[in-house]
């Protein structure tokens, strides 16, 4: 069967949620059969109009007149030089963005008002938005985050109209939503669809997992990225980020980010000019398919000098960091984490899936093989390092 691959939907790339510094590892098969690729907005494509099964209550007219007016389109600009040393403003490429409040507030993807610079991406020179009345504004950037996917734009404009915010934990699979945005070059498009899942996780570029994404079939494109995704309501539900493609295009798996995250992160960012989170303060080892070998528990054994084998199942912890809590906790380099408050550990996919949303000052209890005993760890969370 041919894999899908997950794209980020405008500049760059995709979704991206995870706490603290961890060293690069597999996050299972399930995860590394997929991967991100850079996707830029080009002029208008040929596409297919998105069909709609005949249902009587299926007419989505008022919610189109509620979310409309609070869509925009982002076009990004970088600055550069000729080869003979002339300054020039190019385009970057084109998303999407939801306005948040009437003051000028706008959410939209981290990726959007990124640039590919060579071997790595900076933050964009120029942002201009086009509001669904065809009238445009400069943006400054007031904050970025990559770990999830968002950053807060603003605009010197009053009298906006900002989405109404829905509860992304009350969504339900078969439920309607529409996408809305700019894909492929085209303003204020909307396409409907139904929730396919919830809570989905998705791998992301490096040590990273975005681990609560909501499924849709609803057609989304690229250029979609930082749009709206709302429910029948007209309630913005969902920020869009990413699809699962076979040769780029939509094939109706697309991603966004749940609005309830959404209003933490934007939170933080307006109150602190980034985005908070917790860190258990470990390193992990960079391959934990490691304790499914016989020979390597053996070897793990003796160099911990344990007097039975390690778990074949857990996150092998390769690196305390010091002077954070779990050291003075008293976890240890090659210690093995089986549980963390109550919920099993199985493998990085589970370790992510429980740490990914942690916040600083949360208490966690960490159950753990050590040196061939098992110990219950409990200490509050550190706050992550920042990352730009």
């Amino acid at each position: 069967m041919r894999k899908g691959t997950l794209i980020g939907l405008s500049l760059g790339v995709g979704v991206a949620v995870f706490a603290g510094s961890f060293g690069a590892i597999q996050l299972t098969r399930w995860l590394e059969a997929r991967s991100l690729s850079t996707v830029m907005t080009r002029p208008p494509a040929t596409v297919r109009q998105a069909s709609l099964e005949t249902a009587s209550e299926a007419d989505f007219r008022a919610t189109a007149k509620k979310i409309l007016p609070s869509v925009v389109s982002i076009d990004t600009q970088v600055q550069g030089e000729t080869w003979f040393g002339e300054r020039v403003t190019r385009d970057a490429g084109s998303g999407s963005g939801v306005v948040i409040s009437p003051d000028g507030y706008i959410v939209t993807n981290n990726h959007v008002i990124r640039a590919s610079m060579g071997f790595r991406r900076r933050l964009v020179d120029g942002v201009t938005v086009t509001f669904s009345n065809g009238q445009s504004a400069k943006a400054r950037i007031v904050g970025s985050d990559p770990r999830s996917d968002l950053a807060v734009l603003k605009v010197e404009k009053l009298g906006l109209k900002p989405a109404e915010l829905g509860d992304s934990s009350k969504l339900e699979v078969g439920e309607w939503v529409l996408a809305v945005g700019n894909p492929l070059g085209y303003e204020n498009t909307l396409s409907v669809g139904v929730v396919s899942s919830v809570g989905r996780p998705l791998p992301s570029e490096g040590n990273s997992l975005f681990i609560d994404g909501i499924q849709t079939d609803a057609a989304i494109n690229q250029g979609n990225s930082g749009g709206a995704l709302c429910n029948s309501a007209g309630q913005l539900v969902g920020i869009n980020t990413a699809i699962a493609s076979i040769g780029g295009g939509s094939i109706g798996i697309g991603f966004a980010i749940p609005v309830n995250r959404v209003r933490q992160v934007v939170d933080d960012i307006l109150k602190n000019g980034y985005a908070k989170y917790g860190t258990l303060g470990v390193k992990i080892w960079r391959d934990q398919s490691v304790l499914s070998i016989p020979e390597a528990r053996r070897q793990l054994r003796e160099l911990v000098q344990a007097p039975s084998d390690p778990p074949e199942r857990g996150v092998l912890v390769q690196t305390i960091l010091p002077n954070t809590a779990a050291a003075r906790a008293g976890m240890r380099d090659w210690d093995v984490i089986l549980e963390i408050n109550g919920r099993t550990v199985a493998g990085p996919a589970e370790f992510f899936a429980i740490v990914s949303p942690a916040r600083p000052g949360d208490q966690v209890r960490v159950r753990v093989w050590q040196a061939g005993r098992e110990r219950t760890l409990s200490f509050a969370m550190d706050e992550a390092p920042r990352m730009d």
